[in-house]
């Protein structure tokens, strides 16, 4: 993997109790993130990856959701063995995340910068007064125009641009070690979301964190990550480094990913999208959860296809990988 892992999770499984009985939304996971870098996560809506994002932070809704098996490894210390206090003291500060809705995240009776003077208040200790002297300065860092006049603007004050750097300076306000962006740029206009992206990205270096980036966006991925995983019902099934991705994609899903891509296909190139929907967790099929949408599926796809290295460190889930 080159750098080592920051976050390493083994043989995750969550699941969520319905009517039918316990329903695994992750099933098997196993991700290594390595510290320093912005590593992503694709996949379509229903895949799983914002229940991994959730099962990570211990944010899962109880009853109904629980993490059943596995382990959560970050810097060393397992999550999931954590007493709560524990937990609360890494999360928004050691890891911290970035929610994909802002004005659902952000708290919509208090001023945004009370609520980021509140992170600095309960994990770094300080005053009131010094972390009001802080805020404008992290809000300016997070590209916010006119810092200062803000910190008393409520969220429904901010534009989305401006609710989403808001939530940027909260989960940086503690110089996180990780911090997770779960679909940050999915309400934003398409130059915004590249002034997004750039601001992750310049801030993911200064500060040397390690982002997992959550995204349905190939494109996405394709400028700010190095490495990349795709997942799909529940399960990873192909890891690359992002140039071989792009080059020689291994799993038919994730071709199929970059055939419903307008970039990918060019001008006056056909989109050929991915017939049907992501599966039911409750009504996957035997084997690959993939085979009936699968341009190549045969026999061998109703036995759970093996996880294997396709050329050096990449690998695909697929009983007959291409590339």
């Amino acid at each position: 993997m080159g750098a080592a892992a920051v976050l390493s999770i083994s043989g995750l499984r969550t699941e969520f109790r319905t009517r039918r009985g316990p329903v695994a939304a992750v099933d098997g996971l196993d991700l290594e993130l390595p510290a320093g870098e912005t590593f992503g996560l694709v996949g379509e809506s229903g895949c799983g990856k914002s229940v991994t994002a959730l099962s990570i932070l211990r944010l899962l809704p109880r009853p109904a959701g629980r993490v059943a098996a596995g382990s959560i490894r970050f810097e060393g210390e397992d999550l999931l063995a954590l007493p709560e206090a524990a937990m609360r003291r890494i999360r928004g500060n050691r890891i911290s995340m970035i929610f994909q809705e802002p004005m659902t995240s952000l708290n919509p009776v208090l001023p945004v910068g009370f609520q980021i003077e509140e992170v600095l208040r309960k994990h770094r200790g300080l005053s009131a007064r010094e972390a009001r002297a802080e805020v404008g300065g992290l809000l300016a860092r997070v590209g916010m125009p006119d810092p200062q006049s803000r910190l008393d603007d409520y969220p429904h004050q901010l534009s989305g641009g401006m609710r989403q750097r808001a939530m940027i300076a909260i989960a940086l306000a503690c110089r996180p070690a990780l911090m997770i962006a779960d679909e940050p740029t999915t309400a934003l206009d398409v130059t915004i979301q590249a002034q997004i992206l750039e601001l992750i990205s310049r801030l993911q270096a200064e500060f040397g964190m390690s982002v997992l980036l959550i995204t349905h966006d190939l494109g996405v991925v394709a400028e700010t990550c190095r490495e990349a995983a795709v997942m799909y019902a529940g399960r990873i099934v192909e890891r690359a480094a992002v140039a071989r991705l792009y080059a020689r994609p291994a799993h038919p899903y994730t071709v199929g990913l970059f055939r419903s891509l307008p970039r990918a296909v060019g001008r006056g190139g056909k989109l050929t999208p991915i017939p049907g929907t992501v599966p039911h967790p409750a009504e996957l099929p035997p084997g690959c959860a993939f085979q009936e949408r699968c341009f190549q599926r045969h026999a061998a796809c109703r036995e759970d296809p093996p996880w294997a290295e396709v050329a050096t460190g990449h690998f695909a889930r697929c009983w007959k990988p291409l590339g």
